[in-house]
């Protein structure tokens, strides 16, 4: 798959219910808060680690998660 093809299937991925329905943005469209998927609450994205491997470049779970195995 080419980089192109990547880009596409990310902003598709964007725009997906289950993505949108994790996520929470301001009124100018801009990422705020995400659900972290071990604890199941909203929190800002400063806590969450970097992954570029990740659509939104975050982890899924929040920084205290994480560290909880």
């Amino acid at each position: 798959m080419n980089e192109e093809d990547k880009n596409k299937v990310k902003e598709y991925s964007k725009k997906t219910p289950l993505y949108l329905s994790r996520r929470k943005f301001d009124i100018n469209g801009i990422l705020t808060e995400i659900k972290c998927s071990r604890c199941k609450e909203f929190k800002n994205i400063s806590e969450f680690s970097k992954n570029k491997l990740q659509i939104d470049g975050l982890e899924h779970k929040c920084k205290k998660c994480k560290m909880i195995k």
